[in-house]
This record gives C-alpha cells, sequence and structure tokens, in this order.
C-alpha cells in the first residue's frame, strides 16, 4: 500500500495593524494637503475674477480719460484765466479746436462803418445776437455748437441757440443767456465787442464728472439746450473721482486761477493733470472680502503734449 505525505502550505499573510494606520496616516495627510491646495486655489481664482473686474473698468476709464485730456490745448493757446484743461471739484474739461480736416476757421465780427472801436453794450442785433463774415463765402457753424468768442485778448464761450443765413456775406448768431459754461466765462455781461478785434471760432468740449448719488462717472461732449453737460455712463461704482492740475512749476492745484495773488496757478501754466478715483466691484463673493464688494484706488498723470508745443511758441 503506497501512502501520500501531504505538506503543509504557508500561511498566507495580510498587512499589519502598524501598516495600516501607517497607510491611512500618510493618505490623510495627502488628502488633507491637496484639499487645502484646491480650496485656496479656488478662492484665489474667485478673489482674481472680483478684482479683475474693477480693474477692466478702471482700464477703460484710464484709457478713455488719456485719449481725450491728450487733446487739449491743440491749437489754442491758454491765458492765465482760461485755459484748454480744466478741473473743478470732481469735474474735469477739455477744449480743442476741431480739425475737419482742416482747423475750425476763425470768423470776423460785421463792422458796420461806425468810428468807434467798440459795439455798444450787447451784441450788434440784440443782447445774444451777433452778425459775423463768412470765411471764403460759407460758414460751418450750427445751433448747438460751443464756440469761442475772442475780443482783444478776453474770451468768452458761447453756447449757440440758432444761426441763421443773412446773405451779403453774413450769417447770424444767438446765443444762450448764461455767464458759465464748461466751467468758464461764458455769454457777454458787461464785454463790449470790438468792431476790428472780436471772432468767434467752433471748440470741441469733453466733461467728466461723477454722480454723487448713483455713484456713477459721466463724460459728455456736448451740452444740453440749458448749457449742462449731456453725458453718458462711463463706470459705475465709482466712490471718488477728483483732478489736480499740474503746472510749469511742478505744483499742484485743484484749480487754475489768474486773479489770485498766487502765479503758480495761473492758466497758461497748466501742462497736465493727475486725477485719482476709487471704484467699487460691482458683484460681490461670500469668499473674498468677507463677502463685501472691493473698493481699489487708481491714479493717472497726463500731460498733453499741445499744451507745452502752444506754451513753447508763445
Amino acid at each position: 500500500m503506497r501512502t501520500c505525505t501531504v505538506t503543509p502550505s504557508r500561511a498566507r499573510r495580510g498587512f499589519t495593524l502598524a501598516e495600516v494606520l501607517i497607510s491611512m496616516t500618510v493618505g490623510m495627510v495627502v488628502i488633507v494637503s491637496a484639499t487645502a491646495f484646491s480650496l485656496n486655489s479656488w478662492q484665489t481664482r474667485r478673489s482674481w475674477t472680483v478684482r479683475e473686474g474693477v480693474d477692466r473698468g478702471a482700464r477703460f476709464v484710464g484709457l478713455s480719460l488719456a485719449r481725450d485730456v491728450q487733446e487739449a490745448g491743440i491749437a489754442m493757446v491758454g491765458t492765465s484765466v482760461f485755459s484748454a484743461l480744466g478741473a473743478v471739484g470732481d469735474t474735469i474739461s477739455v477744449l480743442s479746436v476741431p480739425f475737419d480736416p482742416n482747423e475750425a476757421p476763425v470768423y470776423p465780427i460785421f463792422d458796420d462803418g461806425d468810428t468807434l472801436p467798440n459795439y455798444p453794450a450787447g451784441g450788434t442785433c440784440g443782447a445774444t445776437c451777433i452778425d459775423f463774415k463768412k470765411v471764403n463765402g460759407a460758414y460751418d457753424v450750427k445751433a448747438g455748437d460751443l464756440v469761442r468768442l475772442q475780443v482783444g485778448t478776453t474770451r468768452r464761450l458761447l453756447l449757440l441757440t440758432s444761426v441763421a443765413n443773412q446773405g451779403a456775406g453774413l450769417f447770424r448768431i444767438e446765443f444762450l443767456p448764461t455767464t458759465r459754461l464748461v466751467n468758464r466765462d461764458a455769454g457777454l455781461d458787461n464785454l463790449l465787442l470790438s468792431r476790428s478785434g472780436t471772432t468767434i471760432q467752433r471748440l470741441n468740449a469733453v466733461m467728466y464728472w461723477r454722480i454723487a448719488s448713483t455713484k456713477e462717472l459721466m463724460r459728455a461732449e456736448r451740452l444740453t439746450a440749458t448749457g449742462a453737460p449731456d453725458g453718458d455712463v462711463v463706470a459705475t461704482g465709482v466712490q471718488a473721482f477728483e483732478g489736480r492740475l499740474v503746472f510749469v512749476s511742478g505744483a499742484e492745484h485743484p484749480t487754475y486761477d489768474g486773479l489770485d495773488a498766487d502765479t503758480t496757478n495761473d492758466g497758461n501754466d497748466v501742462i497736465g493733470v493727475r486725477i485719482r478715483t476709487q471704484i467699487r466691484s460691482d458683484r460681490s463673493d461670500p469668499a473674498v472680502n468677507g463677502g463685501n464688494p472691493i473698493d481699489r484706488w487708481y491714479e493717472w498723470r497726463v500731460a498733453p503734449r499741445n499744451l507745452l508745443y502752444e506754451k513753447n511758441k508763445m
């Protein structure tokens, strides 16, 4: 009889408790680190999204301001009391002579042949009415245009309410009876029109200002029938907006004034403007800034080359 010998097999062996605990600990560390990194990355992304919205709006404002302010002073030499670039509080204004493609014509006043150098108080045809000569048999001003009235060295702004052909090489303008336009002297007031030294020229005007109640930044390149700026919204959430004029001396002032004792803030010494604004995000995120909107400050400095060029020609 043959007998079989059975050899017992080696017992199967698994992980020890220590190995399981170590593996679980390492795994937990990796999972926690990865989770924390993911949460931090997601939170950073959400914060960046909110801030990018504010930065995008600010970039648009900065580009718009730079483009418009650079136009200041084109074909216009400033005087101590009349500058192409102005700032008053939260309002910035820019004046320039249009080129379409040639410079806007300068129209001389109608001379009635009287021997006196000046017309009586008022216009030539009424308190707010003046006759001018055409240039090359034509004129290109119309109702709603802003023009610069030049009487000798004195300048005033006029908002035209009516323009009519008078024949015989003349045209007649009527203007809004107001003393201020675009934060500058306007109308005739006590100004006497010179028979030989009075002209008008069409101007472009751009204004920026902030509406405090709605926190909106506005831009206008036209005026209403009452002389107020008629603009469109450039940015929302604007908490602050201010401009300070920069002068040849390097001094900064909130506005120009050629009538005070300070000689560093005359209108013909303006060479640029520094603008600061605070913009608030139009959206918030519970994971960013405690769920509150973000406020960010921005600053731009613009020095129109035309102002320096026209000043250097003097």
